[in-house]
């Protein structure tokens, strides 16, 4: 009929509809009636005021949704009333969502005819055990437990799921042509417990399972299902001993822990020797006889009970001579051997061992270890043995 203006001739009871359109507004239709009971007006203003968008999605399969309400998928028409505004977004599993608001309120921006919202950047939803487990990217906290994480595109993104008292879980994700698409879904569980060691003194050595990983500070891992023994020690102090467990239905290991050797008294009563458990031979001049007799005095001297004596072989073995101290328990023997008849020699073995706990039988020999120490009772026991027996 015409742009702008139209001249419309209506016959009498012949209804004519005319459609008003243009680019970006929602079309107006309207009825025209020539009859007795209804007045045409001569002239008619129709002002297109909604606005109308059409919004095209991509990926293609992207969903659109208008006010939260889910309208289609790839194309959908957005209409804007008069000095109203509508919030569009357009969402894909895996993508980050994009929202927009279109205005038809004078003095804004004009919404566009057609507009193209592309969802480029990645996203993925994390789900964590425990559930208020940080969520750490690039070195930046975005949330606890249930949360989303965006990886812009051409780009990779490290993340971080942390929690006191347990080992940290390091991912990394990308969003890049080529390289694997971020899940949509990630299900983080910590399971591995982690236990902050301090120790007094500062520098005391920290083993676990037996190799030393450190001193004085260290944080240590306790594999799910699993237990580690974390052994402290320093000379001069009481070693420390301890088994943390992270098995279901146990007390949890702590998520810190100071631990604080004792004095270990049994070292202020000894010396550091390299005479302990070592064989020492020692040559004679003097007759057989003599020789028998001046050990088994010094060795009476030192020792109450001998456990083996033989004569005619050369051999000595005390029992042992147990020390009992507040933490710890030493154990010492002397073990005599002939060598040699000509000339005639002999070795003697002053046997030091401590079990790191008060009050262990000497029985227990599994309990006991070899000591690079002896009691101040028998540090000159071997060169008391050497001297008198020249």
């Amino acid at each position: 009929m015409g742009t702008g203006t139209a001249v419309l001739k209506i016959d009498k009871d012949e209804p004519i509809t005319i459609i008003i359109r243009l680019a970006g507004y929602k079309p107006v239709s309207k009825t025209y009636i020539n009859s007795k009971s209804n007045n045409l007006p001569k002239e008619d203003r129709i002002v297109l005021e909604d606005r109308l968008v059409r919004v095209n999605a991509q990926p293609f399969d992207a969903h659109i949704s208008i006010d939260g309400i889910n309208q289609s998928v790839s194309t959908a028409w957005v209409e804007i009333k008069k000095d109203a505004a509508v919030t569009v977004e357009v969402k894909k599993p895996g993508f980050y969502t994009k929202s927009k608001t279109y205005q038809n309120r004078q003095g804004l921006d004009i919404p566009p005819i057609d507009d193209f919202i592309v969802l480029n950047d990645r996203a993925m939803f994390v789900k964590t055990v425990p559930s208020d487990v940080q969520i750490i990217v690039n070195g930046k906290k975005i949330g606890e437990g249930n949360s989303e994480v965006v990886i812009p595109i051409n780009s990779c993104i490290t993340v971080e799921y942390v929690k006191e008292g347990y080992v940290t879980i390091e991912k990394q994700y990308c969003s890049k042509e080529g390289q694997p698409s971020p899940p949509i879904a990630e299900n983080i569980s910590l399971k591995d417990r982690q236990i902050s060691i301090r120790t007094t003194p500062e520098d005391a050595s920290i083993k676990i399972d037996g190799r030393i990983m450190g001193s004085g500070e260290y944080k240590v891992r306790v594999p799910y299902n699993q237990c580690v023994e974390v052994i402290i020690e320093k000379a001069g102090y009481v070693i420390s001993k301890k088994n943390y467990c992270n098995e279901d239905g146990v007390q949890p290991p702590p998520v810190s822990e100071h631990l604080i050797l004792k004095i270990d008294e049994a070292f202020t009563s000894s010396v550091q020797s390299d005479q302990a458990n070592l064989n020492f031979t020692i040559e004679t001049s003097r007759p057989e006889e003599d020789a028998w007799k001046i050990l088994s005095q010094i060795t009476m001297n030192y020792f109450d009970n001998i456990e083996l004596a033989d004569k005619e072989t050369g051999y000595i073995r005390t029992s042992w001579n147990s020390k009992n101290f507040l933490n710890n328990t030493i154990r010492t023997r002397i073990i005599v051997k002939q060598a040699d008849i000509s000339p005639l020699k002999y070795t003697i073995k002053l046997v030091s061992e401590y079990s790191g706990e008060a009050k262990t039988s000497v029985k227990e020999d599994e309990s006991f270890l070899p000591w690079d120490r002896i009691l101040n009772t028998y540090k000159d026991v071997i060169s008391e043995y050497q001297s008198r027996l020249k």
